[in-house]
């Protein structure tokens, strides 16, 4: 039961990351029981990173974008994805998938996205390249 809290927590601080919005119960329910059948096991550089990333949105905003580049496959992202894979096919979060009517703005707002995805990549490799020295 223990575990079940602390997925619980981490669903909170995902959901929060992804959306910008507080998940609902039966979401962080599920992503909970989908960690506890997963049991994805973390090394300790990935454990260190993820302790690190669930501190703050920005901190996981940053290693995220970092480890899509350098380490795609890392287990900390598996995490992320599962929330993302319970969120997205939920219909409690179905507005914040489905396309909409955009005005040519919105094309300046892609590339300020983009420009901001980039920098949090750079910080984010920094922050993963002294977490893997504190862990060497």
């Amino acid at each position: 039961m223990e575990n079940k809290s602390i997925y619980i927590f981490e669903a909170e601080r995902i959901g929060n990351y992804l959306l910008g919005v507080t998940v609902q119960d039966s979401e962080k329910n599920t992503y909970a029981d989908a960690m506890q059948k997963l049991n994805i096991q973390l090394s300790n550089y990935e454990q260190a990173l993820w302790n690190s990333m669930i501190k703050s949105k920005s901190k996981m905003a940053c290693i995220d974008a970092a480890l899509a580049l350098k380490e795609p496959n890392n287990n900390a992202r598996r995490k992320l994805f599962t929330m993302l894979a319970i969120i997205e096919a939920s219909p409690n979060y179905t507005s914040y998938f489905l396309s909409r009517n955009f005005s040519f703005f919105y094309i300046v707002k892609i590339g300020l996205v983009g420009m901001r995805a980039v920098c949090r990549a750079i910080v984010g490799i920094f922050i993963i390249n002294s977490i893997k020295r504190k862990c060497n």
